[in-house]
């Protein structure tokens, strides 16, 4: 229980967040994507990108810091929430959404870089779990802590991503901080160890691609009872050199949005079975 004498006020003015805009009460659909303003996969605002996929979407909020719209895709409500990228920006969207609006169950969708051979640019990566690398996690809980994928929204997105024939990958993602040298990338010949063998440490630990937002995704759903999942595009490739700004964004967008639908098919087959974990019998019983 926090100390009302030392605990700083919340960034909130007449129920109302500061940052995002959101009203306290607000309700807004559970499932969610939370996406990044990233010139690597968008030449607008990600969250206009993803609604153009969709059907009656309408603005929550607009501000400086975060889009935030609704809409539907086969029916289902959803909420696409963009902002800055790495896990500071990704901490006020996500637990605004959930204190705010009540969502859920949080999908993040983006672009990222890959280090391994058999993993084209434009491939989507869908993430089991991250290496929690980056330092918004550790202020919530101790990096033994595990940062995974919501198995349900996990089989959802490979479901999705078998039904539209994308090429796509599963696997742990890395998510850092640094896009240079805590990538391995040298700025102006400057590179300490051990981060000028980062690439060839991660790529032998099977690591598939490396970002900044899956781990804060994974990790706060986990600590507050909401279900986070992952799905990257692959816009560049250390071994081939490529950069391919773009690149798959639109098969990632229809996979994405069908996920968080057989998402719901699932979640509807729970509540008619009256159990909290899905398994594929309960789709068997719904279908006699």
């Amino acid at each position: 229980m926090s100390n009302s004498k030392t605990t700083p006020v919340m960034f909130e003015v007449n129920g109302e967040s500061v940052l995002t805009s959101l009203k306290k009460g607000e309700k807004l659909p559970r499932y969610a994507i939370l996406t990044v303003r990233d010139p690597l996969g968008f030449a607008g605002d990600a969250a206009d990108g993803i609604a153009a996929h969709m059907e009656d979407v309408e603005d929550v909020t607009r501000n400086p810091m975060y889009t935030i719209l609704s809409g539907k895709y086969k029916g289902t409500d959803m909420t696409i929430c963009s902002s800055g990228s790495a896990g500071p920006e990704r901490e006020i969207a996500l637990l605004d959404l959930v204190m705010y609006a009540g969502v859920d169950t949080f999908l993040h969708l983006g672009t990222s870089g890959v280090h391994r051979e058999e993993i084209e640019v434009g491939d989507m990566i869908i993430s089991s779990g991250a290496v929690r690398d980056e330092g918004l996690t550790g202020e919530y809980v101790k990096k033994t802590y595990p940062a995974i994928a919501n198995y349900e929204l996990l089989l959802s997105l490979i479901e999705a991503a078998q039904t539209l024939n994308g090429r796509y990958h599963v696997g742990i993602t890395r998510s850092n901080d640094s896009v240079y040298v805590g990538q391995g990338r040298p700025v102006l010949g400057y590179i300490q160890h051990p981060e000028d063998g980062v690439v060839d440490y991660w790529k032998q630990a099977g690591i598939l691609n490396a970002e900044r937002e899956t781990a804060a995704t994974l990790v706060l759903s986990s600590l507050f009872n909401c279900r986070g999942g992952s799905i990257n595009s692959a816009c560049n490739n250390t071994t081939s050199q490529e950069v391919k700004p773009g690149q798959g964004i639109d098969v990632m967008i229809e996979t994405a949005l069908t996920g968080l639908w057989l998402l719901s098919q699932k979640d509807t087959d729970k509540e008619r079975a009256n159990t909290p974990y899905w398994t594929p019998a309960l789709r068997a019983q719904s279908e006699l």
